[in-house]
């Protein structure tokens, strides 16, 4: 083992002089901290969650259905403080970002399950409002009465 994947090395690179402990050493270009441990690439916080005992494996879980995410709850993508983590899913971690802002949910025509385009969206409330009956814009468009009476009140495709 080089000297480079000691646990003594690892917590060298990591200032624990605040709540937060902080990766000192390289990062991502998502900003986390990154490092080769053991011969493997991997995100400081999961080598010290993994040095811990909080998880078996430096390497993040393949299925993302899977246990054995790292969950910051301080969201500083450097710190490496067992007591601002905690193993979760894929799902819990979306949920979190969602939650806490971090990410955005796509809108309108621009969302995954999106059946219109935001100009389709845009034609449905002009023919609404030119008279047109809700129940007739759902079968022109192929989707639901419920999805048209979201887009005609302005709660859907903003």
């Amino acid at each position: 083992m080089s000297r480079k994947s000691t646990p003594d090395h690892f917590w060298n690179m990591v200032n624990k002089t605040r709540g937060c402990w902080e990766w000192t050493g390289a990062t991502n270009s998502t900003g986390y901290g990154t490092l080769s441990y053991q011969g493997k690439h991997a995100t400081a916080h999961r080598v010290s969650a993994f040095l811990l005992g909080l998880i078996g494996s430096i390497s993040a879980p393949k299925n993302r259905k899977e246990s054995g995410f790292i969950l910051h709850s301080c969201d500083n993508r450097k710190c490496c403080n067992p007591k601002h983590m905690r193993v979760g899913t894929y799902a819990e971690n979306q949920k979190d970002a969602y939650t806490k802002r971090r990410r955005e949910q796509p809108k309108g025509g621009h969302h995954a399950n999106a059946k219109l385009t935001n100009a389709q969206a845009e034609i449905v409330r002009s023919l609404y409002s030119e008279g047109k009956t809700q129940m007739f814009l759902a079968n022109k468009f192929n989707i639901s009465q419920r999805a048209i009476s979201l887009i005609v009140r302005n709660e859907s495709y903003l």
